[in-house]
């Protein structure tokens, strides 16, 4: 499903919320796979690569958080 629906190819303001929002959802699953895979131990000697992708879903949650706010206040 496009983001864009606008013959101009340019996003709109509530375009630019949406992809934030699935942005921060799929960022959350992905969080949440991480804490799993480090808490079950699955990930062994990697342990310290998947608390990286930890870190880095941690940033995109509040990234795409701020910027959904952001634009939510433009509308």
């Amino acid at each position: 499903m496009p983001f864009i629906k606008r013959p101009d190819g340019k996003f709109s303001v509530e375009d630019k919320v949406k992809m934030f929002q699935q942005m921060g959802s799929v960022g959350a699953v992905l969080a949440l796979a991480f804490v799993i895979v480090i808490e079950t131990g699955v990930a062994g000697e990697y342990a310290s690569l998947a608390e990286m992708g930890l870190t880095a879903m941690i940033v995109v949650l509040a990234v795409s958080l701020g910027e959904s706010l952001y634009f939510k206040r433009k509308l």
